[in-house]
């Protein structure tokens, strides 16, 4: 508490009232700015003279999932590409699966220890050491060749490559982001949580920072020129727990840019134990406290409102941990009313309802955002699926309070998300429910499908 002009203000309460008004006119901003005047991606098939394409696996333990990714990304109809899989010291199958894949297309780097487990960023820089040195196919015209990172249970829908690589005829394209969708979200409701979370990143913030000049790179669909990371140094990717941001700063920051494809996505498994999620939350946390180190360079290498939105991007997780207690302690202070009402002391309360529509309104605008991703998903169920995302998002102040107490105790570990066994059927099927936009109706899309299942 402090004393203004004779009276007594709540300093904290201000501060939380505060950032959720900027947290709150932000996302109205950028759910403008998604709905207007967007780019057409329009797809096209292989030329000759098209880049060189080289999926890039970090791995570690992923005997479950490896060798369906693999039948994948050979089935994507684009004859000029490669497939790397780094086993970053894996104690499993993983090496003897990849090597039981019969194809010239697919390489293996296998790393040892004490060099390996160093981190997903270390496991793509080695990856990216091994394609200069010409192991994988001509690196002359580093130009043009395209890196794409893909995660070991990464579903890429077939015609991807067909959207982005004509994109990259534009010399200042640095890199691509795709979108991504939860394979398992049907099944699990955290699982539809997390979709919910990419769904709305992708459709809202990524789509509006398009607009702004801003848009990130994910670590899985993540497509970036070979010649782009080469003036990012010998080792392009950070070892910051989010490597994948760093990249995306520090290529904007080289004065490239990049761009969000939004018909075109990977899909991967989404994580169906709260424990797991809160450990991979909060080292996305502690990633993203670590890139605040970038914060200097953007205010200097950048202008106007590029400069302003990455600034606030790289900002957030602090209104994120603000806007949460404020949140909570709105709720609680409801429901203690609530409770009330049965013993006389209290009764209808304008407070009730300003708390609800600031706590849910905004979340059912994008609730209904994310029905339209979902085909037959009623606005109803849209409706109520806003109202648990609420509750959802509240989780990320546990993981924040996490990666703060990482950083306390100097822990930088690196924990390792879990994958759960696929057949190669659940897969496709899950995948091609995705395709009603124009790719079902696509008989190169349909064949390549096809062919992965055999």
């Amino acid at each position: 508490m402090i004393l203004i002009n004779g009276h007594v203000v709540d300093l904290i309460f201000v501060i939380a009232v505060l950032a959720i008004a900027v947290g709150l006119s932000y996302m109205f901003f950028m759910i403008w700015l998604s709905r207007t005047r967007q780019k057409v991606w329009k797809p096209r098939d292989y030329q000759p003279g098209d880049p060189s394409v080289i999926f890039v696996l970090p791995c570690l333990n992923e005997e479950a999932v490896i060798e369906a990714s693999l039948r994948r990304l050979l089935a994507m109809n684009y004859p000029d590409k490669h497939i790397l899989v780094i086993d970053d010291g894996s104690d499993d199958n993983t090496a003897g699966i990849v090597r039981s894949v019969d194809s010239p297309q697919v390489h293996l780097l296998q790393r040892q220890l004490p060099n390996a487990r160093l981190g997903k960023g270390e496991a793509l820089n080695a990856a990216f050491s091994h394609i200069l040195d010409g192991n994988l196919c001509d690196v002359t015209d580093t130009d043009n060749v395209i890196v794409v990172v893909v995660d070991a249970d990464g579903r890429m829908e077939p015609e991807s490559l067909r959207y982005v690589v004509p994109a990259f005829e534009d010399p200042v394209l640095g890199g691509v982001q795709i979108g991504v969708r939860i394979n398992n979200r049907a099944d699990s409701l955290l699982a539809r949580m997390q979709d919910m979370e990419f769904v709305l990143y992708t459709e809202v913030y990524q789509r509006a920072r398009v607009r702004l000049r801003t848009p990130g790179l994910g670590g899985n669909g993540q497509f970036v020129r070979l010649s782009t990371l080469q003036t990012l140094g010998q080792k392009p990717w950070s070892q910051s727990l989010t490597e994948d941001l760093d990249l995306g700063v520090r290529t904007l920051i080289n004065g490239y840019r990049l761009d969000f494809c939004p018909q075109a996505a990977v899909h991967q498994q989404g994580l169906v134990s709260l424990q797991r999620w809160i450990r991979q939350r909060a080292r996305w946390f502690q990633g993203h406290l670590q890139s605040w180190s970038l914060v200097g360079d953007v205010l200097t290498s950048l202008k106007g409102i590029q400069r302003v939105d990455l600034f606030y991007h790289l900002t957030s997780p602090a209104l994120v941990i603000t806007g949460a207690f404020f949140t909570v302690a709105m709720l609680l202070t409801a429901l203690g009313q609530v409770l009330a009402i049965p013993t006389g002391h209290q009764g209808f309360h304008l407070y009730w309802l300003g708390a609800y529509l600031l706590a849910f309104i905004p979340m059912i605008i994008l609730g209904l955002i994310y029905s339209q991703s979902e085909p037959g998903m009623s606005p109803l169920r849209a409706a109520g699926l806003a109202h648990l995302y609420v509750a959802y998002s509240l989780l990320w102040s546990i993981a924040g309070g996490k990666a703060i107490i990482n950083i306390m105790l100097g822990r930088r570990g690196w924990a390792k998300t879990e994958r759960i066994q696929e057949s190669p059927s659940e897969v496709e099927s899950a995948i091609m429910a995705e395709l009603p936009r124009a790719s079902q109706n696509d008989s190169s899309v349909v064949d390549a499908c096809a062919i992965s299942e055999r």
